[in-house]
């Protein structure tokens, strides 16, 4: 399986909500203090310094395992119109109902109607693209170990454990409640802070919008899950897949399960997500032209391409 995260937001619904944005195409090494110093630039730092590389780095040499794929033209992953819950009653009471239906068979769906401007949408993509192009010694000013730091640049796994490489550099820090990390944002490029700031509101609206809808459907309260989160926390966790000279021996990121409740994707243009449905994985395809995310509650996902 060949697997490769795509951009998006993540919001959990324990006691965070996480925002994720996925970019370009890739994956990333890591933190191995048996290699060169320079691998903690990032992956970037390594394709941008060895511009005629053909072969990838042993130790971003992954052993993958061939696993089942469900073509996605055989399967339909769930399409909800969230419109509908600002609709009538009834259409309302409907796409509660199809949320729920899709939480519980497949654990991700799409989202369509969301609110969101996509002129806001293609802002975020941008300052985060800025900020990943930005000069290394830049970039790693952001750098630490400390898996629990307010604001953290790296590159593979978001862990400070010794692990294999992956073909990918990431930017993590905390979003709402606002006022309490934003001066501890990047200052370049020069529109980050208000961009990001006017996007993780929103997001974070659309948030409470869906945990609303999943608390319906599970009988309760439509502000049961709100008022569970208390104040709440997000986090923005931005990757990056710089061009892989062999994305078939690597991967951006390895299957896993996000630790919050509910993750939200938007995609670019770049194929590679996959998630799993039923014991097979399917790849969830970029479809242009569409104001769109992905939700993924309680599933397991993919980033490789």
């Amino acid at each position: 399986m060949h697997q490769a995260h795509l951009p998006g937001l993540i919001f959990s619904l324990r006691s965070t909500i996480q925002f994720v944005m996925d970019l370009i195409a890739g994956k990333s090494p890591s933190n191995d203090d048996s290699g060169c110093g320079d691998r903690r630039k990032g992956v970037k730092y390594l394709v941008d310094t060895t511009p005629c590389m053909r072969v990838l780095p042993e130790e971003y040499v992954l052993p993958l395992q061939p696993e089942k794929m469900i073509s996605s033209s055989r399967v339909a992953i769930p399409v909800i119109d969230l419109s509908g819950l600002d609709g009538s009653i009834g259409r309302r009471s409907m796409t509660v109902e199809a949320i729920g239906s899709a939480c519980a068979h497949w654990g991700f769906f799409r989202i369509i109607n969301h609110g969101i401007k996509v002129s806001l949408m293609d802002e975020m993509l941008k300052v985060l693209d800025g900020f990943f192009n930005l000069a290394a010694e830049e970039k790693m000013n952001y750098a630490s170990e400390d898996v629990m730091n307010p604001i953290r640049y790296g590159t593979s796994l978001n862990t400070s454990q010794r692990h294999a490489l992956h073909w990918r550099d990431y930017l993590r820090h905390f979003g709402h409640p606002i006022d309490n990390s934003f001066h501890l944002w990047p200052r370049n490029p020069s529109t980050y802070r208000v961009v990001v700031k006017e996007y993780l509101e929103e997001v974070w609206g659309l948030a409470i919008r869906i945990s609303g809808a999943i608390s319906e459907a599970l009988g309760l309260e439509r502000d049961y899950v709100e008022k569970s989160l208390g104040e709440g926390c997000q986090i923005v966790a931005s990757n990056y897949y710089p061009p892989c000279p062999e994305p078939h021996r690597t991967l951006g990121l390895a299957a896993h399960s996000d630790h919050g409740g509910i993750t939200i994707l938007m995609q670019n243009e770049v194929d590679g997500l996959q998630v799993k449905h039923q014991g097979e994985w399917v790849a969830v395809h970029h479809v242009p032209d569409i104001e769109q995310w992905e939700v993924q509650e309680c599933g397991a996902q993919s980033s490789g391409k």
